[in-house]
Formats: C-alpha cells, sequence, structure tokens
C-alpha cells in the first residue's frame, strides 16, 4: 500500500512539472511489409529476393518529449529530444550511445527569431527541426532503401549533426532565412570541437511560402577533418553543395522539384547495391575517388487528389565524376509511383513501387557495372 501511495504521489509530481513545463510526449510508428529485388551486374554473385517486415520505410519510428517555458516579453524557451527505434524488432535506434540520435537540442525564441543549440538535421535535409527539403518531393527527400527522392540522386546531405548551433530568422512576407554550423558533425568519435580532428559544417538557407508557391535553397558546406595528417585529407578540398527545390498547389496537381550541383562530395546517393557473402545487398552510397566527386542531381515529381488520398510519381537522374585524376564515374535513374491514404488525423497508410538504376565506373577498370534495385512497399503509421 505504501509502495502503491509513493508511486502515486511520484506520477502526481511529475505531472504537475509537466504542466508548468507545457512538456508533451509524442511520438510515431511506422510499420510496413517490403518485397525487394536487388541485382549488382557482377558475374557469379546472386540477385537478392526478398520479402521482409521493416520498420521506418516512410517515416522514422521515433518517441520523444518537447516543451515551452514562456519567460515574459515574447521571449521563450524550448527543447525537443528525440530518439529513434525499430518498430519491428523494439531496439533503439541510437548509435554510439547516444539517448537521443534523432533530435536533442535547446532554442530560445523572441522577436529576433530563432537561436537552437543540440543535435539537429542539417539544412540540406528533410530531418528534424530545421531540414528544408522535404518539400522537393512527394516523397520527401526519399525513403525507404530506393523509394525515390532528392538525397537518391544527391551528395553529402541528408543527415543529423552534433554541437550544432542554428538561427532562424522571423518570417518577413513569406520568407524566413535559416543559419548553421556544426563545431564537429560527430561528437562521438575521438576529434576535438573546431579542431582539425573534426569535420565542421556550414549553411545557408532560405524557405519562401506564397499561396500555393513553397521554394526552398541551402547552400552548405563540409571543412573536412585534417588530422591525423594524411595525403588525402591534406589534399581535399571543403565539400559543396548548392541545392534549390520546392513545389506548387494547382489544387489539381501539386508538382514538384528538386535540383543540386556538389564538389567534392566524399559519399554521393545514400544508397547503392553492393555486394557481401557472394550476394546483392544495400550500401551506404558510392565513394569516387579518394578526394571525392563533383556532380549534380535533379528530381521532378507529381502528386494528385484520388479517392480521398494521393497518388504520386517522382523520377530523378543524377551525374557524378571524381576530382582526383582517376576515372570514376557514376550516372542513375530512379522512379517510383505510390498513394497514400488519411485515415485521420493519427493514422494513415502508403504504398510505393520503385526502380533504381545504376552505371558505375570504379577507378582503374575497363567496364561498367549497371546495378538494379526494385522495391515494393505497403505501410501503416500512427502517431500519438
Amino acid at each position: 500500500m505504501k509502495k502503491t501511495l509513493a508511486a502515486v504521489a511520484v506520477l502526481g509530481a511529475f505531472a504537475g512539472s509537466a504542466v508548468a513545463a507545457d512538456v508533451t510526449l509524442y511520438g510515431l510508428v511506422d510499420y510496413s511489409v517490403r518485397y525487394q529485388n536487388l541485382d549488382a551486374d557482377k558475374a557469379g554473385v546472386d540477385k537478392t529476393n526478398k520479402v521482409d517486415m521493416k520498420s521506418s520505410a516512410n517515416s522514422g519510428s521515433r518517441f520523444g518529449l518537447k516543451g515551452t517555458e514562456d519567460l515574459g516579453n515574447g521571449v521563450k524557451v524550448g527543447f525537443v529530444l528525440e530518439n529513434g527505434f525499430a518498430a519491428d524488432t523494439g531496439a533503439l535506434g541510437g548509435k554510439n550511445n547516444r539517448l537521443f540520435d534523432r533530435e536533442a537540442q535547446l532554442f530560445v525564441d523572441g522577436s529576433f527569431g530563432r537561436v537552437s543549440f543540440g543535435r539537429v538535421g542539417q539544412l540540406a535535409s528533410a530531418n528534424g527541426s530545421y531540414g528544408l527539403l522535404g518539400v522537393t518531393g512527394p516523397f520527401s527527400t526519399g525513403y525507404g532503401d530506393a523509394t525515390s527522392g532528392l538525397k537518391f540522386v544527391g551528395a553529402n546531405g541528408f543527415a543529423r549533426f552534433d554541437n550544432t548551433i542554428t538561427y532562424m530568422t522571423p518570417s518577413f512576407a513569406g520568407l524566413t532565412v535559416y543559419a548553421q554550423y556544426s563545431m564537429d558533425t560527430d561528437g562521438t568519435d575521438d576529434s576535438v570541437e573546431n579542431e582539425s580532428s573534426s569535420d565542421r559544417y556550414y549553411g545557408i538557407g532560405a524557405k519562401f511560402v506564397a499561396g500555393g508557391l513553397t521554394l526552398v535553397g541551402v547552400v552548405d558546406s563540409i571543412n573536412y577533418a585534417t588530422w591525423p595528417s594524411t595525403p588525402t585529407n591534406q589534399a581535399m578540398d571543403d565539400g559543396l553543395t548548392v541545392t534549390i527545390g520546392g513545389n506548387y498547389d494547382f489544387q489539381v496537381a501539386k508538382v514538384y522539384f528538386g535540383g543540386q550541383y556538389f564538389d567534392n562530395a566524399t559519399t554521393v546517393a545514400t544508397t547503392n547495391v553492393i555486394v557481401d557473402a557472394n550476394k546483392a545487398k544495400i550500401g551506404t552510397g558510392y565513394k569516387l575517388g579518394s578526394l571525392g566527386a563533383e556532380g549534380w542531381g535533379l528530381g521532378l515529381g507529381v502528386g494528385v487528389p484520388v479517392m480521398g488520398g494521393t497518388a504520386s510519381a517522382y523520377a530523378g537522374y543524377l551525374d557524378a565524376d571524381s576530382v582526383d585524376d582517376s576515372d570514376a564515374s557514376l550516372k542513375r535513374f530512379t522512379g517510383a509511383v505510390g498513394y497514400s491514404y488519411t485515415f485521420s488525423k493519427r493514422t494513415s497508410m502508403y504504398s510505393t513501387l520503385s526502380y533504381t538504376k545504376d552505371e558505375y565506373k570504379a577507378n582503374g577498370t575497363a567496364d561498367k557495372v549497371k546495378p538494379t534495385s526494385v522495391e515494393a512497399i505497403v505501410g501503416l503509421i500512427h502517431k500519438f
């Protein structure tokens, strides 16, 4: 009895503090069933055909806490603490002992705009509170391992960074400007913030909304670590991406576009088809040459209201070459169609069918390989 009363007292105290601080527990669960066909286009390597349950194919399954406190005179202090998890296994998504891997920020709002500190999504992404590129495609920047979006035809982006300061201006005539700097993009390694042992990120972006038109643009760069010193990292220039995109809602259809130029990019495309244990599997993107890659990507999409839901289509193209004197290169075509339906404010379903074909030439090889992937997904999302 005493234990019960003590538990009730603790819960009551927590509830009282939560109300005072305006704290909200929230989350999202995303389950799907997926069919995937992968062909590495290499002699003696088996194709992969599989049907599996997948968590977070569309939206990352997550739970989090967020809240604000009004300090008066138009000033508020708030926070977001958010972690991902694998809904199909229950495993936490945090890597390298991160409890809140998706977002961990403290911010101050006022007439001056917002200043934020912590781990957040970079501007050139659709991640978290400040990612700007989700408006560039009907499937956001892409999801699953291949469902088409800008991250599958772009480079050096679509990530979350530690030790980040973000500034967001007040909106004026539909325009909001953003600036972002990370002292060390990955604080879990042996690097030192703002020193040559760490990758440092800086970017500036803008979003403009007027009627049915939404436009975004981001220019960002990564100052790569140069310590411990090696001939490669001493010779490597800073990575650069320039990204523009947006959409226009014609009521009968919403049209999307996005494009990116990149230079000295260490990783091109978010996923690729690789070989593991003599079978085709999904890898984490291409690395072209020792000094990165230069190229461009472009995507176009459309969403049309159909039977109470939205039918969507997207096509993207990528062209990249190594920056050094090697002859590594990559060309990619990707396309997808899908349908989504919202049952309520909290529950929705989605389905997609996508196809991706690459033309990849590794340094020093005479022949190009043309790996392909086909992915079909049907999923359900519930928010709380």
